[in-house]
């Protein structure tokens, strides 16, 4: 062996363990995708595909023939639309187009849509949980999100929780982290040589600040509801500024502190409003034609009246936090997919949260010593701690914050949560599990010879193994709960394909209408025109003409009879138990005043054999 193969086997042994190194880390977080895509692409057709998850594609299809789509108030950039609904942007849609022109429309892109983006979710949780909290974390927390049948199944359908903010949320975090070590280290520098560091520190933290503002204002436009994580954000950061060591006040006061951030946040601020510039052009638009700019008068009009669509009262708090408790414990145990065959729940998920508060929160104040100063070598637990304390301070807030609401009080608002929960429980297991091993490592080390003990290759393997069983039993009982949660959806929806609105049948429907060439059929309900117009690439476009009263008014009337000109029309309506706004009575009237006969042609059946959607004809 010559001088130089005696120089590289080091080396290339140094190379293979630091290779090694980085995939044992790395595994948990590819199985977390993988676990996540198991669950989430088996029967992606499964529940059927809803009329919601339709909303913002529809507009897309008109986009991506060249035609001019419906613009909600007319408010749009050329033929191109903005907002969804007063709260709610077109992003979605424009998220999905390369999905739709990958796949073609339909159910499939829809759902991988939002797929992909709670993907990069993980992605973002994997590293700002290793960033806070370190890799044991990191990995806990991953895999506790990946089997979390909300994450799951929400993200199937994301447009119900426009699943992409969680992007936008841990995103905007990470990056506002970021900007805020890196003026504690320009705060802390000394020298000429620290001075020109700081100045580059400086002209990358604009940068950063500017991004994590854009995720802030796209968060806005999908949702308005992404204005409780901009809450949540001022509450992480008065946190974090309540809990600074007094070495760190020494060096700056919190007055000197929150000056130095400004620049950064007035970056921030111009980011939000490059992101939001949809939202703002959408209201600026209104108020110039309509007097009215219409997102922010219906978050006013919300604050002192009942919602107009649900008719919630936002000043009745008791009454409201009391559902948004529940609808946040509906959340965390996964309980709200009635629509898949049966409720199922994970029983232990709220008290695994609970616990994990509790221990984590003592274990969090042993750490950091009270949140106290500690030598330099220990300040990293000190921090560890203000962030445990953080993350619970925000999932307290979104709690109180699902009292308020632009709609309605739904579980599907406090998506905006995740991965906090799992971030808690993570924390709790690997603080429980490191305090057992420092017990164990000490009890070796006043054995044997010397005092040194058994601290060989054995005693590293059964301190690691008494580890792992402690997490286990933590962990196993939520996360094996969630993975059989999971299961018994996709065994239920392999029986049943979903239940009503949300079943298989609407696929037969629109097998049918396209394969007879029924190009307009008319909808006399609401839940059947989008989603018949993306499964069928539009060639199948519904007209509706239910109109949204609660009973049947003159309008209806005269649409009806406009359509009954053509006695070659169809009409769709959903079966009495699943109707929305039945229609059938009425119109059966109209058409027998008229001298037509209404005859039933052809019905879509759920597979437990109830009738869904019925095609009728006017003889």
């Amino acid at each position: 062996m010559n001088l130089a193969q005696t120089q590289s086997a080091p080396a290339q042994a140094d190379r293979r363990a630091l290779t090694a190194t980085l995939v044992v880390r790395y595994i948990p977080l590819v199985a977390a995708i993988v676990i996540f895509l198991a669950f989430s692409l088996h029967q992606l057709h499964l529940p059927g595909f809803y009329y919601d998850e339709a909303l913002d594609l529809a507009p897309m299809l008109d986009v991506m023939h060249g035609r001019q789509p419906e613009l909600l108030r007319g408010i749009g950039v050329g033929r191109f639309p903005v907002m969804l609904l007063d709260y709610m942007g077109s992003l979605g849609g424009y998220l999905t187009l390369p999905f739709m022109w990958l796949f073609g429309p339909g159910y499939v892109a829809a759902r991988a849509q939002p797929i992909f983006f709670s993907c990069i979710t993980i992605v973002l949780t994997w590293l700002l949980a290793r960033r806070w909290f370190g890799y044991g974390v990191a990995s806990v927390a991953v895999l506790l999100l990946a089997v979390n049948p909300s994450f799951i199944w929400f993200s199937r359908q994301g447009i119900s929780v426009t699943s992409v903010m969680t992007v936008f949320s841990i995103g905007s975090l990470l990056l506002l982290d970021e900007v805020i070590r890196r003026e504690s280290r320009e705060s802390r520098g000394e020298g000429q040589e620290s001075r020109t560091k700081n100045q580059d520190l400086a002209l990358g933290s604009w940068r950063l600040a500017l991004s994590a503002g854009v995720l802030i204002g796209l968060g806005l436009w999908a949702k308005l509801l992404f204005l409780r994580w901009v809450i949540v954000l001022i509450v992480i950061g008065v946190v974090f500024l309540v809990t600074r060591s007094r070495e760190a006040r020494r060096i700056q006061t919190q007055r000197e502190h929150l000056a130095a951030l400004v620049p950064a946040m007035l970056w921030v601020f111009i980011g939000t409003l490059i992101g939001a510039l949809p939202l703002i052009y959408y209201n600026l638009a209104g108020l110039i034609r309509d007097g009215q700019a219409w997102t922010v008068v219906l978050l006013l009009n919300s604050l002192t009246r009942p919602t107009q669509q649900f008719g919630v009262n936002n000043l009745d708090f008791f009454h409201n936090i009391q559902k948004a408790v529940d609808d946040a414990r509906v959340f965390v145990d996964g309980s709200y997919f009635w629509y898949n065959g049966v409720p199922f729940s994970n029983v232990y998920a709220v008290p695994a949260l609970i616990l994990g508060a509790v221990i984590g929160g003592v274990l969090a104040v042993v750490r950091g010593r009270g949140l106290g100063d500690l030598p330099l070598a220990q300040q990293g637990k000190r921090d560890e701690a203000r962030w445990f304390f953080a993350i619970l301070a925000g999932i307290a807030t979104l709690v109180v914050l699902g009292a308020f609401t632009v709609s309605g009080l739904w579980s599907t608002h406090q998506f905006i949560m995740l991965p906090l929960p799992q971030l808690v429980v993570a924390c709790a297991a690997v603080w429980l599990a490191e305090v057992v091993m420092g017990f164990v490592t000490r009890g070796r080390g006043n054995k044997g010879t010397g005092g040194q003990g058994d601290k060989g290759i054995g005693g590293n393997t059964s301190v690691a193994l008494a580890s792992l069983l402690l997490v286990s039993l933590f962990l196993a009982l939520p996360f094996s709960r969630d993975v059989w949660v999971n299961e018994q959806h996709h065994a239920t929806l392999a029986r049943t394909g979903g239940s009503g609105r949300f079943s298989d049948a609407i696929y037969k429907l629109a097998d049918w209408l396209d394969a007879n060439g029924i190009h307009q059929p008319v909808a006399l309900d609401w839940g059947i025109e989008k989603n018949l117009r993306v499964l069928t690439a539009d060639r199948v476009r519904p007209v509706e003409i239910f109109g949204f009263s609660e009973q049947a008014d003159e309008g209806f009337r005269r649409r009806a009879i406009e359509m009954l000109q053509d006695p070659n029309r169809r009409y769709i309506v959903l079966w009495e138990r699943f109707a929305v706004y039945n229609r059938r009575q009425d119109f059966t009237e109209i058409a027998n005043r008229m001298g037509r006969q209404v005859v039933e042609t052809f019905i879509a059946h759920e597979k437990s054999g109830l009738p869904v959607y019925v095609v009728l004809e006017a003889r």
